[in-house]
């Protein structure tokens, strides 16, 4: 369901109303995918407007009070996690294909090791599992659209979208702002509370990305903080892994996982080091909080 091209300018609640429509929608088009061993993006799609659409209620939970509930919150939260172990396995296994040219030939038993654990942590919630996923997202989104549709007035501000929007933007971009601030030396939970403050940020926007230079340059820019922040966040999700595997007595696996480790901890230092030179001592970020500044303006006016 495309967005209307004069959403700016609808009621706030007509509007947040029909964002949220339009990602059940494209959350009801990538779960059949899920099912699908051939495409290998179904269930990174899924996921994705899972998450936005759960943002986007979080966001404006007191703008459609009455219609949106805590529930349904949860249960979007539930289809991410039950999903999570297999996304987080296949977005290693990527990794993985592109170090076996950096890995001596001894290095091989452990490569294969945890290649299987891997693919088996990846297969493992697929079938069933993933079919019992879908067919109850599908069931929930029936009756969370049938409330979105519902024309009954929930007690909105009756203000116009784009004024509203200012104000949840200046706020987002504001939270974002004191997870930067409180970084320290965090180089773990840190950086991962920047991410979702991040995402929370681009989710906002991207409905209005296509309304002007401003606010299509402050979705690409919360793109590529993403982006490295993922990756770090990527190393930091495999590292538990490979930290796994080497519990226990020694083992011809033990060197190879070894070795993974270290290609992966240099991963997360290159990561890192592009977040705090670019970002951090950098203008990025401070690039990003303006252009976010100025979106709010530009809103308003």
């Amino acid at each position: 369901m495309p967005l209307p091209g004069d959403l700016l300018l609808r009621d706030a609640e007509d509007a947040v109303r029909l964002i949220a429509l339009d990602f059940v929608a494209q959350a009801r088009e990538a779960a059949p995918r899920c099912l699908d061993p051939q495409d290998c993006e179904g269930l990174h799609d899924f996921r994705v407007s899972i998450r936005r659409l759960r943002s986007t209620l979080s966001a404006w939970k007191g703008l459609l009070r009455g219609v949106v509930e805590k529930r349904d919150r949860k249960t979007l939260a539930g289809f991410q996690k039950r999903t999570g172990a297999s996304r987080d396995a296949e977005v290693a296994l990527e990794w993985l294909e592109e170090q076996i040219g950096q890995l001596e030939p001894e290095h091989r038993p452990g490569y294969e090791w945890v290649e299987a654990r891997l693919r088996s942590a990846a297969a493992a919630p697929a079938g069933d599992a993933h079919q019992a996923v879908c067919a109850e997202f599908v069931e929930w989104a029936n009756g969370f659209e049938s409330r979105l549709e519902d024309p009954v007035p929930t007690g909105g501000v009756g203000l116009p979208y784009r004024r509203v929007l200012a104000d949840r933007l200046e706020r987002i971009a504001h939270r974002l702002e004191l997870c930067v601030d409180g970084l320290g030396g965090d180089r773990k939970r840190g950086p991962h509370k920047v991410r979702i403050a991040g995402k929370r940020l681009r989710y906002l926007v991207e409905p209005v990305r296509t309304e002007g230079e401003v606010a299509a340059c402050l979705v690409e820019r919360c793109k590529r903080l993403q982006d490295v922040l993922g990756t770090l966040n990527d190393a930091h999700v495999l590292d538990e892994l490979l930290k796994s595997c080497i519990v226990g007595e020694p083992s011809e696996e033990e060197a190879g996982v070894l070795a993974l480790c270290r290609l992966n901890a240099a991963r997360a230092r290159v990561s890192y080091r592009s977040f705090r030179v670019d970002w951090l001592d950098g203008a990025g970020m401070q690039t990003l909080l303006d252009e976010a500044a100025a979106l709010a303006r530009e809103l308003r006016g």
